[in-house]
């Protein structure tokens, strides 16, 4: 039987726009832009047969689908397997201000990321994993049905590059915008993505 994913990258907050810094496990809300962009995606949704919603535990991808949740009347499910990569020491920091402090992690991370180990923090190898499992959970846990996912920009681009079969280290080479929506299938034994990076509802 086929599942269905509707995937969610969260809404903006003051942490990605403009300079952005990593944010990792950093628990920070929506702004006022990240909370309309989350009423859009309600709106864009209110049409869909949606099972479960699922979500980062961090809260500004939990905000991201509160209003969708609202509208179907049903709770947001927590699930670790979503949470965003530990960028460890360099939570907070800058591009520039990274590569100052730890030039061979952000070299690492520019050209071979899906190799790259975070000082203090995860790997995206550990990352990975962790979405594969999910990802096997979820397809087990609702057959024949359609559930939203909301999670984080690397983790997003992390799970779209598994279903495509791409290569760990070809992360960059899949754009996610704040609260775009991306749509995949499982389908018997493959993976088929039907849409990527849509924001026509913004």
């Amino acid at each position: 039987m086929t599942t269905r994913f509707i995937l969610v990258r969260h809404g903006q907050t003051d942490w990605n726009r403009g300079d952005e810094r990593f944010r990792g496990r950093a628990d920070l809300p929506l702004n006022e832009t990240g909370h309309a962009q989350a009423r859009k995606i309600a709106a864009r949704l209110s049409k869909e047969s949606i099972a479960a919603i699922y979500s980062s535990p961090l809260k500004r991808a939990i905000q991201t689908v509160q209003p969708l949740a609202d509208l179907f009347k049903c709770e947001i499910r927590q699930h670790p397997g979503l949470l965003d990569l530990d960028f460890g020491a360099l939570e907070g920091m800058t591009m520039d201000e990274a590569r100052a402090a730890f030039s061979d992690v952000i070299e690492k991370w520019t050209n071979a990321p899906g190799h790259t180990k975070f000082p203090k923090g995860e790997s995206f190898k550990a990352m990975r994993t962790r979405i594969m499992a999910m990802l096997d959970e979820l397809v087990e846990k609702h057959p024949g049905e359609t559930i939203a996912v909301a999670t984080h920009k690397v983790v997003c681009g992390a799970m779209l590059g598994i279903v495509l079969g791409m290569d760990a280290d070809s992360l960059w080479r899949i754009h996610q915008d704040n609260a775009c929506i991306n749509r995949f299938e499982k389908r018997d034994a493959w993976w088929v993505v039907t849409s990527m990076n849509d924001t026509s509802h913004l």
